[in-house]
């Protein structure tokens, strides 16, 4: 014990920077864990839309979605999605897809705010896309 204190006499100033990391390290952690939602990979996406009947929603531009969607994908672009979310069923997960994957943590925490249980497609429509998963185009 008299070893430790020795030197955290000696080195203050290294002392207190490792406390300070910690503690940021220990704050970022924490608030990461409560923002973030869970992530799906296209291969539970799938499950979860077959066994658990989930509702897929793209909030990408109305255009984008036309490009290329997952099959009845339900489309609210994410700047309407306040107006909107009445129009989704809260006894269903909701699946939410974006470009990237970078969109649909605002989503989540929009839908969080009504208790609807929301996950993200780990990737977006661009994971989808990459894990070989068949887009419908209109």
């Amino acid at each position: 014990m008299q070893d430790i204190l020795s030197l955290l006499q000696h080195h203050a100033s290294l002392s207190m920077t490792l406390t300070i990391l910690l503690i940021l390290l220990t704050i970022v952690e924490f608030i990461r864990s409560k923002k973030g939602a869970q992530q799906l990979s296209p291969a539970l996406a799938t499950q979860m839309i077959n066994h658990q009947n989930a509702t897929v929603l793209d909030v990408r531009k109305a255009d984008v979605f036309s490009t290329g969607h997952i099959v009845d994908a339900v489309s609210i672009p994410l700047d309407e999605l306040q107006n909107k979310y009445k129009k989704l069923d809260k006894s269903k997960p909701i699946i939410i897809v974006c470009a990237t994957s970078t969109e649909s943590q605002q989503a989540v925490n929009l839908l969080a705010k009504y208790e609807f249980k929301a996950f993200i497609l780990a990737g977006g429509i661009r994971g989808w896309k990459d894990a070989g998963m068949p887009l419908v185009k209109e």
